[in-house]
């Protein structure tokens, strides 16, 4: 009877495997009327998309019809099942916006600004007519450049930047709590402490494309560098430079100071490729 009883164990391991196995492999497809765990995890991630659901762990009509905006979005045949295509179009959204809940006062440029993109995309990505119609509580989705596209843009730019000045990094690249408004935002560049009237230097040789007052970014440089590239110099107490001057790798542009929206003297260092900022720290040496 043991050896009776050891297959019989055996055989149960295996089962339990083998439904282990099975429930993995349909973990990869998600369809109305499933529940569990992968089904929480899936709603949470539409939410994080700016997608208005419950999050109950019930493949319901809300989340299918969810999924299926998600599907509409971005061009596959909407039929509100998860599967591998459309994994791969929610990964991708992930990689490329970031989901923002409309504070009192926001407007879509400052919102344009301070992720480091544009008005019109923004617009474009949420389906808005009017520029002027955000309100307090409304979410929308904010268009960031991916790391894959980063990666692609850094083999092919080749432009060498150097740091803009030495200092201690106040505030770095990513979400944080403004100082003056308290609110939590996104801030698309580096906050480099420094004593008011340190020299700020080109990170890169380029064209400078603007040099003046730039609303709560203040007195600010902006030089193109070519291959899509600029570099952001704001709230500078001096300019040192005019727009359509060609500036040299290192030269002096403008003096640190605490023009615009600022708490104290320091440079607010930002990098775009097109439209897109990106974090300094990935193109610095």
């Amino acid at each position: 009877m043991r050896p009776l009883a050891k297959s019989a164990r055996l055989f149960a391991v295996c089962a339990i495997l083998a439904c282990l196995l099975v429930s993995h492999a349909n973990a990869q497809v998600l369809r109305p009327g499933m529940r569990g765990e992968a089904v929480r995890e899936l709603q949470e991630r539409l939410v994080c998309l700016g997608c208005d659901l419950a999050v109950d762990g019930i493949f319901g009509r809300q989340t299918e019809a969810a999924v299926i905006q998600v599907q509409e979005l971005v061009g596959i045949t909407p039929d509100g099942i998860v599967g591998k295509q459309t994994e791969a179009a929610l990964k991708m959204l992930e990689d490329s916006v970031i989901s923002y809940t409309v504070q009192r006062g926001d407007t879509l440029s400052d919102l344009a600004f301070a992720f480091g993109t544009t008005v019109n995309q923004i617009m474009r990505r949420n389906g808005l007519t009017n520029p002027h119609q955000v309100y307090a509580g409304q979410r929308l989705l904010i268009p960031v450049i991916s790391q894959v596209e980063l990666a692609g843009s850094r083999r092919t730019a080749r432009v060498q930047f150097m740091w803009p000045l030495q200092g201690r990094i106040s505030s770095g690249y990513g979400w944080r709590t403004h100082p003056i408004t308290k609110v939590r935002h996104f801030h698309a560049g580096l906050d480099i402490a420094a004593p008011r009237g340190t020299p700020i230097k080109a990170a890169a040789a380029g064209k400078v494309a603007t040099a003046g007052f730039l609303g709560a970014y203040g007195l600010a440089v902006v030089i193109d560098h070519g291959s899509g590239y600029s570099s952001w110099y704001g709230h500078c107490s001096k300019l040192l430079v005019r727009a359509g001057e060609t500036v040299k790798a290192g030269q002096q542009i403008a003096l640190v100071g605490s023009t615009g929206r600022a708490t104290g003297p320091h440079l607010d260092f930002r990098i775009k490729i097109g439209e897109y900022a990106i974090n300094p720290l990935e193109v610095l040496p």
